[in-house]
C-alpha cells in the first residue's frame, strides 16, 4: 500500500473520531432511523442473553463484538475512501497537481 495513503488513513482515522456533535457531521435520516432501530433490538438483546449459560452468553458477546469492531472498520474504511474519492475528483478535474514524490493509487505500480 502507498505511504501516502497509509499516512491519509491514520490522519483522517483522528478526524473521524474527533467530536461527533460538531455543526458539520452528518447524521443521515437513513443512520438515524437504524440507530432507532438498534436501541429497540438492543433491550431485546440483553433480555435474550439471560437464558444462556454463561459459557454460552459469552460467545455471543464475542461474535457480536466481532460484528461491531468489523461495522466500525468499515464505517471507517468507507469515510476514508469518500476523501480518496474527493481528492482524485479534484486531480482529475486538475484543481489538484501530482507533486514529484507522490503517486496517486492507479499510477503507484508503474
Amino acid at each position: 500500500m502507498n505511504n501516502v495513503w497509509v499516512k491519509m488513513a491514520e490522519f483522517l482515522g483522528r478526524l473521524n473520531g474527533e467530536s461527533v456533535s460538531r455543526e458539520s457531521y452528518v447524521r443521515t435520516p437513513e443512520y438515524e432511523k437504524s440507530l432507532e432501530k438498534w436501541k429497540e433490538k438492543e433491550q431485546e438483546w440483553e433480555k435474550l442473553l439471560e437464558i444462556f449459560p454463561t459459557e454460552q452468553k459469552e460467545k455471543l458477546e464475542e461474535i457480536k463484538e466481532c460484528q461491531e469492531d468489523f461495522a466500525s472498520a468499515q464505517e471507517l474504511r468507507a469515510y476514508i475512501q469518500g476523501y480518496v474519492d474527493c481528492i482524485q475528483v479534484m486531480y482529475h478535474m486538475g484543481v489538484l497537481k501530482e507533486s514529484k514524490g507522490l503517486k496517486w493509487a492507479e499510477k503507484a505500480d508503474d
